[in-house]
């Protein structure tokens, strides 16, 4: 199984707006994304506009259950630009705390699309165990013409293993059968 780190408020708007109402996070924190099962909805998402700085935001992710192993750690964003040159490139950056654990620029297409970036196992292993419950993303799309061309952010999250379980279901389930077969 997966877990998944969705977007639970919003830390530093910076000048990014959201399609309705003022909560970034409420924008891009899509429930039933994971590709195989629900629909996305772009209908929804937040936005800015460049002239060549940069604009970045900060979106605090929701816990999960330290996974204990490395592996299979993505953040998946879903975006698009609206001035069909492919001038926006879009920084992801993922951090626990104030550690950035990794960070990767993509080009959004003008039609909405996904960017997975997968965490290698060390970059996932940097991740503290209180980290699960510390983790944020940072957005911040930068337009290299200056044009002013929107990106639009439909959602975003971080993916990682469940959680090993510890279950004594079986030692406590053979002690009752033994119990029973004595008496």
């Amino acid at each position: 199984m997966v877990q998944y780190a969705r977007p639970d408020a919003d830390t530093d708007k910076g000048n990014w707006t959201a399609s309705s109402g003022s909560d970034l996070y409420a924008m891009i924190d899509e429930a039933a994304i994971d590709g195989s099962a629900g629909t996305y909805n772009d209908s929804d998402y937040i936005t800015v506009g460049d002239t060549g700085s940069g604009e970045a935001c900060t979106i605090s992710l929701s816990s999960v259950t330290d996974p204990a192993s490395g592996s299979a750690h993505s953040v998946v964003v879903r975006a698009s630009e609206d001035g069909g040159m492919s001038s926006v490139t879009l920084n992801v950056n993922l951090k626990d705390g104030g550690t950035s654990i990794k960070n990767e620029n993509f080009t959004p297409a003008s039609s909405a699309g996904n960017h997975t970036m997968a965490l290698s196992t060390a970059q996932a292993n940097n991740i503290s165990s209180s980290g699960y419950g510390n983790l944020s993303l940072i957005l911040t799309s930068t337009d290299s013409m200056g044009m002013g061309v929107n990106c639009l952010v439909y959602f975003a999250y971080l993916a990682c293993p469940d959680a090993a379980s510890s279950s004594t279901a079986t030692p406590m389930a053979l002690n009752t059968y033994q119990q029973m077969r004595n008496d």
